[in-house]
């Protein structure tokens, strides 16, 4: 009969053995978990990317605004000057 030693040698070489699918399961979701955070940060890099062009471009829109608003003023003071 195997002494207390070798019992928990034993038990401990089962677990062991046992745990082998886990451990290369974890192993697996891991890798997995890597390839994902990569692309989550090439994700947020384009959509900073695309902020900053579209606020560019809605800086464009309202300065074009801004300045069909002065010309307007303009013309509407030149023509409140002809109806005096």
């Amino acid at each position: 009969m195997p002494d207390n030693i070798e019992l928990v040698n034993m038990m401990r070489a089962v677990i062991q053995e046992e745990l082998k699918p886990v451990h290369q399961e974890l192993h697996e979701l891991k890798k997995g978990q890597v390839a994902i955070e990569a692309a989550v940060s090439d994700l947020r890099t384009i959509n900073r990317a695309t902020h900053k062009k579209i606020f560019a471009h809605l800086d464009a829109i309202w300065n074009d605004v801004k300045l069909i608003e002065k010309r307007l003023d303009v013309q509407n003071e030149q023509e409140e000057e002809v109806v005096r």
